[in-house]
């Protein structure tokens, strides 16, 4: 498995961990969101809650897919399929959260 490094702690992602990819690399969930609070103006720190809630469950729900190993092939192409659709959902919600 590939390993990465968060671009603001600089620590390893370990499996499990709940991680997305910015502009710089990759980032801790934890990590993101800390660091964008500090740089929005009030009136948004709801709206990133709600997002990275939202980011939140589905890093969990990707992270969940790529635990599970089917032995048959057709069953495992759809679990594929289903990582690929997460990993296009919290991009797309990462994206907003960088946008805020």
């Amino acid at each position: 498995m590939a390993e990465f490094r968060c671009h603001q702690c600089s620590k390893i992602m370990g499996t499990g961990e709940k991680f997305t990819f910015v502009r710089k690399g990759p980032v801790h969930l934890d990590c993101l969101v800390s660091s964008k609070r500090k740089e929005i103006a009030e009136e948004k720190v709801q709206e990133l809650k709600l997002l990275s809630s939202v980011l939140e469950s589905e890093l969990q729900h990707l992270v969940n897919l790529l635990s599970r190993k089917a032995d048959d092939e057709k069953l495992d192409t759809v679990i594929k399929n289903k990582i690929k659709e997460m990993e296009k959902a919290s991009g797309e919600t990462t994206r907003l959260i960088f946008e805020l």
